[in-house]
């Protein structure tokens, strides 16, 4: 009697806890419909296989293109996207300190201009290296493309010329937006007609003039002391320096600058900005240093659209095209003296070394 009446208490004690079997059935449940999934995520499965196999051989391969295509086109896109916001970046800084000296006396020297200048192509690259080549610059590309093929293609060169082309234009909006009220001041004051010889001190601050209208040299004979010529190959050289200098410190086999494995290359940009301004503080008074046709062509063409006409462009003398051809023939030059010449005399002298 005492065994019997203790198993009733513990059946009944169970009944009072779990009385409808709740807990038994709902995993019961979950079982169940557990077992259910899998077999239907095994069947689609096998129907997903089944039709791929099926599907003919031309429907594959569109397939794999079209997704192909799809992730070349946003990194592209992503490309000239930084290749516009790094263009963009760099003109208005450039543009902008240089409205700030002239009309406003506030950039005193030379070296103050050349280094912010510097200073915003340093930025501009750190701020988009991450997700475009940084060019930031047609000559720059131009010599990518007739250089360094194997890293960068030719069908990107006139997409890449074209956003850095409109960055610039934009950037001399932006500068103009913010400082027109200022440049009509400026020109009220000194007497200066937009349009005419005059305006050629405010048409300076939308791009590049040989020689620099900073220096006076624009009245009478010493308009000539730089002739159209000699400033397109002061400015074939500069650029060809410049991107001579790029591609040395871009090298990664140069570990003055960073690793070779390419992991630490942080300096690059900083060391290209101090390039730029040297070059301006060297060739500035003579031909402003343009070194960038995206830099100096969009401005001068928004800045005939909104008075300057003939002094912006085509300028005194005709000599527009200076700033176009100079670079884009210094900078080729430039990038193959590395690396067709040094590159490879080094590798002669450490194959030389070795053996």
């Amino acid at each position: 009697r005492v065994t019997c009446s203790y198993q009733m208490t513990r059946l009944r004690g169970s009944e009072m806890e779990d009385p409808l079997n709740v807990n038994e059935d709902r995993n019961l449940i979950e079982k169940e419909s557990s077992i259910a999934t899998s077999k239907l995520d095994v069947s689609a499965t096998k129907a997903t296989s089944s039709y791929i196999d099926s599907a003919p051989p031309r429907n594959k391969f569109l397939c794999s293109l079209s997704r192909v295509f799809t992730k070349n086109v946003l990194l592209f896109l992503a490309e000239l996207g930084g290749e516009f916001i790094g263009t963009f970046v760099l003109t208005l800084i450039a543009i902008t300190v240089s409205a700030s000296d002239i009309l406003l006396n506030t950039e005193v020297g030379l070296w103050n201009i050349a280094f912010v200048t510097g200073m915003g192509v340093g930025i501009s690259i750190y701020s988009t290296a991450y997700f475009s080549n940084s060019h930031l610059n047609p000559a720059v590309t131009l010599a990518f493309a007739l250089v360094r093929r194997r890293v960068f293609s030719w069908k990107k060169v006139v997409p890449y010329m074209a956003v850095q082309l409109l960055a610039a234009f934009l950037g001399g909006a932006v500068l103009y937006a913010a400082y027109w009220d200022t440049i009509e001041l400026y020109e009220e004051v000194n007497g200066i007609t937009r349009g005419q010889n005059n305006s050629i001190i405010t048409a300076a601050i939308f791009g590049a003039y040989f020689p620099s209208p900073a220096y006076d040299l624009y009245e009478g004979s010493h308009n000539d002391v730089v002739s159209p010529a000699r400033a397109m190959a002061i400015e074939a050289w500069a650029t060809g320096i410049l991107v001579f200098m790029i591609f040395s410190f871009s090298d990664p086999n140069n570990s003055s600058v960073g690793r070779v494995d390419r992991k630490n290359k942080s300096a690059v940009p900083v060391l290209i900005g101090l390039t730029v301004a040297v070059l301006i503080s060297l060739y500035a008074p003579l031909t402003q240093a343009g070194l960038n046709p995206a830099k100096v062509t969009g401005p001068r063409i928004l800045a005939a659209f909104l008075g300057w006409g003939s002094v912006a462009i085509p300028g005194p003398r005709n000599g527009f095209w200076v700033y176009i051809i100079g670079p884009l023939i210094g900078a080729p030059v430039g990038a193959a003296l590395y690396d067709w010449f040094v590159v490879r005399m080094a590798k002669r002298s450490f194959k030389q070394q070795s053996e």
